[in-house]
């Protein structure tokens, strides 16, 4: 996966909040590893390396945690909210626009 096809992913799938982190997963990687994938599982942003390197994928942990805080739709200061059955991390004006105005 491309740095431009994990933004792309993300972007599509959670907003432009997280895409700093991505840029920050990929500049902070060894050249011999690889980002196979960009997602977000209960509300928070993971990747999957190839090959399988601890301080490498120690430090995309820390990035993932980072975006526990971090809306996933704009970048802001968030929290993790239910919307819709789903984990989302979200601050507070697009959890009520998301989840309909509670």
């Amino acid at each position: 996966m491309t740095r431009d096809e994990a933004k792309q992913w993300i972007e599509e799938t959670c907003g432009k909040g997280w895409l700093p982190l991505v840029d920050k997963a990929f500049d902070s990687l060894p050249s011999e590893v690889t980002i196979v994938e960009a997602f977000q599982k209960y509300g928070h942003l993971e990747f999957r390396i190839d090959p399988w390197d601890h301080p490498a994928k120690s430090h995309l942990v820390d990035i993932g945690y980072e975006s526990e805080a971090m809306c996933e739709v704009c970048g802001a200061e968030a929290s993790e909210q239910i919307v819709d059955g789903w984990i989302r991390t979200l601050c507070q004006p697009h959890f009520i626009s998301l989840s309909g105005g509670l």
